[in-house]
């Protein structure tokens, strides 16, 4: 009799197990298909990109939406190369652990340790403060100095004569320039190459093998052309091969880095199974250190960003954008998922896409946001809405200086937080861009436009300048910027 209960019982559970198994195929089918219609949607609109979704160990969506090089008509694919950006840091951090597991290092050594003729301001900060943009080194040493070639000399030289934003460890300020030194602090304790030793002792051990700088043997046809304001920008290798195949400590060790979210993916996967740095050493990566505002709804931590999601979870993410390319990385190790998105075509709603597709994974009544990237082409005296109105006057508030600002951001611009950044905009833009002319505006359906101008010379191919401007439903600029 308790034999025949016994059967009946596991019968029972095993009919349940069914039906329970049955039901989630059911559901993660349904938010594939969601997946697919979103990204199927935002492709219509003319967004590019390259997407990798995975949740419970199954990857729902790895593909790629749009093109990689629009004179080509090459579409993106999984296997499209992108610059990484700022995901670059993460690389730079896990590389430090790695030495600190080696004994080689501390991240309470400070920076006076590696080098010489520190200036005593600057002699007491640790590379804990490096990694966590709490050192009060100024975040960079110049805009649109990416490309430009600069000796690790003349690099030091530079922050050592920079003034500090703060005293160390009392602020969170993001400084680029913080990551690049770290990235000659692994270059010193390991004697070698940053790109080489990233190589090594990462990507190598995470069977990465299109990812990196200059190391990997590119094909040349599978890297993405950014798009700026219409115009094809070009690559990261094109502009390094400009400059005599190096790289430039303006951006080497924070930013830069190409790669694709197959590799990434494999990244994510290593730094789980504990195959590139201990469990105790991934938990001092991910670890909130420091409030990134005042709101202290997200923290630093090493080379990633830490918060809560909508479900109280944990959340860990970073992006990266040089204003042209964009990406983004998220995981969420209680739900077991990561998302991975690139695009070659930054603009204000294709920054969402991946929190977006977040929203989409966990909400089934959530309706994402498409970006809209399909766009409509004015010349330079078309006047044909409120909007481009407005376009017009801000065109002559920048290239002329008898404009009255005050009056211009009073009626037009949308957040009193904001003005005095605008305004600092605008007359850095009166500074340089004087004797310039409006060559022609491109209008989104998202109420957001770019606008370029033509150079005293003629040229338009640099994108010098650019300027994107984004208003509400009631005719006022609620973001801007070039």
């Amino acid at each position: 009799m308790k034999k025949f209960t016994l059967f009946i019982a596991i019968i029972g559970i095993l009919g349940i197990s069914c039906k329970d198994t049955s039901k989630l195929k059911q559901q993660d089918n349904t938010v594939k298909n969601r997946l697919q219609s979103y990204l199927d949607t935002c492709n219509k609109n003319g967004l590019s990109a390259s997407i990798l979704v995975a949740k419970e160990g199954e990857i729902l969506y790895s593909n790629g939406i749009g093109l990689r090089n629009k004179n080509e008509n090459l579409p993106v694919t999984k296997e499209t190369i992108f610059t990484i950006g700022s995901l670059t840091k993460q690389f730079t951090a896990t590389a430090i652990l790695t030495l600190q597991e080696d004994g080689k290092l501390s991240v309470n050594d400070s920076i006076n340790k590696f080098f010489e003729n520190v200036p005593k301001d600057k002699q007491n900060i640790t590379i804990h403060q490096l990694l966590t943009h709490t050192s009060g080194i100024v975040g960079n040493l110049g805009y649109g100095v990416d490309f430009v070639p600069i000796s690790k000399e003349k690099f030091l030289s530079e922050v050592y004569k920079s003034p500090l934003d703060f005293e160390p460890g009392k602020q969170f300020s993001y400084s680029n320039v913080g990551y690049s030194i770290l990235a000659m602090i692994i270059e010193k304790v390991s004697q070698t190459d940053y790109e080489t030793y990233l190589q090594e002792h990462l990507f190598q051990k995470a069977g990465m093998k299109h990812t990196g700088y200059l190391s990997p043997k590119w094909d040349t046809t599978q890297i993405a052309h950014g798009y700026k304001c219409g115009e094809d920008w070009g690559t990261h290798l094109m502009k390094w091969q400009a400059d005599s195949n190096q790289i430039s400590w303006h951006l080497k060790g924070n930013g830069g880095i190409l790669s694709n979210p197959s590799d990434l993916y494999k990244w994510y996967i290593a730094l789980k199974e504990n195959k590139i740095i201990s469990k105790k050493s991934f938990e001092q990566l991910t670890f909130p250190y420091v409030k990134e505002n005042e709101s202290g709804d997200s923290h630093y931590a090493y080379g990633w960003t830490i918060m809560n999601s909508d479900r109280n979870t944990k959340l860990i993410a970073h992006n990266g954008s040089n204003g042209v390319f964009y990406a983004d990385f998220i995981q969420l190790p209680v739900e077991n998922t990561v998302i991975i998105y690139m695009t070659n075509e930054l603009r204000y709603d294709t920054q969402i896409v991946a929190w977006e597709i977040e929203q989409l994974l966990f909400n089934e009544n959530y309706t994402p946001i498409v970006p809209k990237m399909n766009s409509i082409k004015h010349g330079s005296t078309d006047i044909t809405s409120k909007q481009l109105e407005i376009i017009h006057q801000f065109v002559a508030l920048i290239l002329t200086d008898d404009e009255n600002i005050d009056d211009f951001i009073n009626e037009h611009v949308a957040s009193k937080e904001r003005e005095r950044r605008f305004k600092m905009w605008v007359k850095d833009m009166q500074h340089e861009f004087s004797g310039y002319k409006l060559n022609h505006v491109l209008e989104y359906g998202d109420m957001s436009y770019d606008i370029i101008l033509e150079s005293k010379d003629g040229k338009i191919v640099e994108l010098t300048p650019c300027f994107d401007i984004q208003f509400n439903e009631n005719n006022k600029i609620v973001a801007f910027g070039w």
